[in-house]
């Protein structure tokens, strides 16, 4: 999408297929087709829910609608809060630091750094950290579980937005076109995230900041009727966080 971006610049129509899709990377136009004024205005597409639900499921606060759309940021408010943001400034520059460090030691191998990439992988490694407390630091192969399930499951689901598949509900389902690289890193996913909340249920794992993290606040959410998070819309969340995240903060940094 940045190289779509370059090309035609800030907005600009797409053809997908049967679709046209108009693609907007102005800051104030999306500030204006986000905001709450004239939410009701606008629907997400059918193919966003239906590229994303492999990775992210379809009860979170991207691709839902509506109600529940609503429920849920109400629900989700107490994570955005100064003082929850402002606890997680130690983890962002503890990575940060780490990852400044890991370039001095690479820099005589790799003369060439892909800056987009790396600050995707900063960017993930931070919100990561930030919504999976320590588990996220001390489970075995975390870093290369999550970044790279999320780099080529992501790849792979643009690969078969750009080729058609993703638009023909039939396609979807055929075991052809990366879908299984889709499936293996999904499965991967799914699998650590359902383990770090395991942990922290059990009292095996804490926050790493000083606050409750992003983990913390999922598993205390009530709604108005007293009604907490349900298990799977638990895991989603915390996925949608992580990916939502990652990609449109390091996407602006770079």
């Amino acid at each position: 999408m940045m190289d779509l971006a370059e090309k035609h610049g800030y907005i600009y129509l797409l053809g997908l297929g049967p679709l046209t899709v108009l693609f907007v990377h102005e800051p104030d136009l999306i500030a204006d087709i986000l905001g709450r004024s004239h939410a009701q205005h606008y629907i997400k597409p059918a193919i966003f829910g239906a590229s994303l639900k492999p990775l992210i499921g379809a009860h979170n606060i991207l691709v839902s609608e509506g109600l529940e759309h609503e429920r849920a940021r109400k629900m989700l408010n107490p994570a955005f809060h100064f003082t929850n943001l402002r606890s997680m400034v130690s983890i962002m520059a503890d990575q940060t630091s780490k990852a400044i460090d890991e370039h001095f030691i690479s820099s005589t191998r790799k003369p060439v750094v892909d800056l987009h990439a790396e600050l995707n992988t900063l960017t993930l490694v931070i919100i990561a950290s930030s919504a999976f407390d320590r588990g996220f630091e001390t489970m075995t192969d975390a870093k290369k579980i999550v970044c790279q399930a999320f780099t080529t499951v992501l790849e792979a689901i643009q690969y078969r937005t750009m080729h058609m598949i993703n638009q023909v509900p039939i396609l979807i389902r055929l075991p052809f076109w990366k879908k299984n690289i889709i499936d293996r890193g999904c499965r991967d996913v799914s699998e650590f995230v359902d383990q770090i909340i395991a942990d922290r249920r059990c009292g095996r794992s804490d926050s790493l900041s000083t606050n409750n993290d992003i983990l913390d606040l999922l598993l205390s959410a009530i709604d108005a009727q007293g009604e907490p998070f349900t298990d799977q819309e638990i895991e989603e969340q915390a996925l949608t966080f992580v990916f939502a995240g990652h990609e449109t903060a390091g996407n602006l940094m770079a």
